[in-house]
């Protein structure tokens, strides 16, 4: 039987992987189709945005931006 501690630990590591692969996606897409937009060759990879999605706020803010850039990038 595990104790309370140990489900709190486990639910930490769920979460921050789920981070990391949201961050990872999203971070991507968002990032990538902005410098294309402006330009420039894609240069973030899924590890970066990984990295990205571990940062609180900016982990966070992952999918909003990445729906933001999406309904942007239907009227471009």
């Amino acid at each position: 039987m595990r104790t309370d501690s140990e489900w709190g630990c486990l639910t930490i590591i769920i979460i921050l992987i789920l981070s990391m692969l949201i961050g990872g996606f999203c971070w991507k897409y968002s990032i990538n189709t902005w410098l294309q937009f402006f330009g420039e060759a894609p240069a973030v990879r899924f590890y970066q945005g990984a990295l990205i999605g571990l940062i609180p706020v900016l982990g966070q803010a992952s999918l909003p931006v990445a729906v933001i850039t999406w309904i942007v990038s239907l009227f471009i």
